[in-house]
């Protein structure tokens, strides 16, 4: 009983939040005054639901969705095997420090615009999703890595415990938050990456595409609309990617 009602007053809570915003912007828009620089939200998701119609519409979001979810993968799996050459191999570390702090202190515009001479259109915004979400997935697991208990691993080596039991109870409990951590935050990165090489590199099916083009024609209501979109389909993805880390943790 308790819990539904606790479950009851976070809906409660969420549903006054998102009326507050909604209240907020339409007293911007009325400040503003101007259709043009911020439409209403009611007009707003009037488009949003006449994109819904539109077949293009869903093979845009498709497009996109592929990028996010290639850049992502590729990242992860390069960044985690990375992380464990460099944990292994300390002369790995060492190599790597100075690529991964590039990246890090790299603009995502700058390596945009490079990418655009060495890749095709289509395939620049993966490869710009990967370089900026790697560092991310690299450091978050060499940290989580580097904080498991050497003496803990010391006495399973001497008394000749299994690897995969090493693996299993030492290793995947100390560095599974840190691989947590590294998903909540190159799933909300990776959507805005995707977009902004988008935006730049003008593949002709992506939602990167259809933000330019509503701008370039001065359709606000349209800009507004897919910037609505991008915005729930991230925050999907992130709800849904925790879900599952929480039931994967839950199986360990």
């Amino acid at each position: 009983m308790k819990l539904s009602t606790h479950c009851n007053k976070k809906i409660i809570t969420k549903c006054w939040v998102i009326f507050f915003w909604i209240m907020t912007w339409q007293v911007v828009h009325y400040i503003v005054g101007k259709d043009i620089l911020v439409p209403s939200f009611y007009a707003t998701m009037g488009k949003v639901f006449e994109l819904l119609g539109q077949a293009n519409f869903y093979y845009d979001i498709g497009m996109t969705f592929y990028r996010v979810f290639m850049g992502v993968v590729i990242s992860f799996v390069l960044g985690s095997l990375s992380a464990l050459m460099a944990y292994f191999l300390p002369i790995i570390k060492e190599l790597f420090t100075p690529f991964v702090t590039t990246l890090k202190s790299t603009p995502v515009m700058a390596v945009i615009i490079l990418a655009l001479l060495w890749f095709t259109k289509n395939n620049v915004p993966i490869f710009v999703c990967f370089l900026m979400c790697y560092p991310v997935v690299y450091t978050n697991i060499l940290k989580g890595l580097q904080e498991v208990n050497k003496d803990l691993l010391e006495m399973a080596y001497i008394f000749k415990v299994k690897q995969r039991y090493i693996l299993k109870d030492l290793y995947l409990p100390q560095v599974r938050p840190y691989i947590e951590s590294a998903l909540g935050m190159i799933i909300g990165l990776s959507w805005k990456v995707v977009i902004a090489a988008e935006v730049l590199a003008v593949p002709k099916y992506s939602m990167g595409y259809n933000l330019l083009s509503a701008k370039s024609y001065l359709e606000t209501e349209t800009l507004f609309a897919w910037v609505v979109i991008i915005v729930i389909l991230s925050s999907l993805c992130e709800m849904l990617v925790a879900k599952l880390i929480r039931r994967g943790g839950n199986k360990i």
